[in-house]
């Protein structure tokens, strides 16, 4: 039978840090094993593990995503990913700040959600203030 992978903490961050994006989404992607933050179906961002390590894969613009990797070790190119265009961040051994990982997962949402239609961003605007208002 097919076990769910233990994320711990970094799962429950992700889901409170999302609920502040408009449209983002976070949830088991089984298929992949793996938590998948996305927007209109469009993925910002994996959670998982590889060989035991836990990994968060997040899009990024590429000359930043190079500065990631020449200053963070941890920060390599996306893990099964486009490598140009992903990063991933081994969390087990990260010395990016929690705030500093929050950033680079808003960047990504901000990527992702700017390549949606002008009227669909306004819609997932408006239905987010309503949904917070409430």
């Amino acid at each position: 039978p097919h076990r769910p992978i233990d994320l711990g903490p970094a799962k429950a961050a992700l889901e409170a840090l999302v609920e502040a994006f408009p449209g983002a989404e976070a949830g088991v992607k089984e298929e992949w094993d793996v938590f998948a933050l996305s927007v209109e179906g469009k993925i910002f961002g994996l959670l998982g593990r590889n060989s035991g390590a836990m990994i968060l894969t997040l899009k990024g613009d590429p000359l930043e995503n190079e500065a990631l990797r020449q200053e963070f070790p941890e920060v390599i190119p996306g893990y099964h990913m486009n490598k140009k265009h992903w990063n991933s961040v081994l969390l087990e051994t990260a010395t990016l700040s929690p705030e500093h990982i929050a950033e680079l997962v808003e960047a990504s949402y901000d990527l992702v959600f700017a390549g949606l239609t002008k009227r669909r961003q306004g819609e997932l605007r408006e239905r987010h203030a309503i949904l917070r208002a409430t």
